[in-house]
């Protein structure tokens, strides 16, 4: 069954690699702000981000980001032990083409809420594996309001 979505929401889908954060700022006009809630090493050079993106201070994206930093360059895991920025302002930032590649898209009966899991993909390599939570009424909120 094909979902037909408000052209908002298409368009954070749609985001390209690294724009998100831009992309809600643009449409809803308001304060949009990433967040690293915490980030931690699970096993050797494994680790695990959590991330959540708000606007109008509503949780509209939770993202799970894991990475291998022994497949990444120096300059890339440098940044992200940092803490400080997402994983698409980094490598804007680092001049790193990147592509999405979209594993599944599930959206809850409601319509609430958009659950995706995908792969970021530079010279095809899986840099990152991302699950995100895109909350849809949240969303609704924010551009309502």
């Amino acid at each position: 069954m094909a979902v037909i979505l408000d052209p908002l929401f298409q368009s954070i889908l749609d985001a390209p690699v690294g724009q998100v954060e831009s992309t809600l700022k643009e449409a809803l006009e308001c304060d949009v702000h990433l967040d690293i809630i915490e980030q931690n090493q699970i096993s050797g050079t494994n680790f695990v981000r959590k991330v959540t993106i708000t606007a109008n201070e509503l949780p509209v994206i939770l993202a799970i980001v894991n990475f291998d930093s022994k497949i990444l360059p120096s300059n890339v895991t440098s940044d992200l032990l940092r803490k400080r920025d997402g994983v698409g302002t980094i490598l804007t930032r680092n001049h790193v083409k990147a592509k999405r590649r979209i594993i599944s898209v599930d959206y809850d009966d409601k319509l609430e809420k958009v659950t995706r899991k995908y792969q970021i993909i530079i010279d095809n390599t899986v840099w990152f594996e991302i699950i995100e939570e895109i909350r849809l009424d949240y969303i609704t909120s924010c551009k309502n309001s």
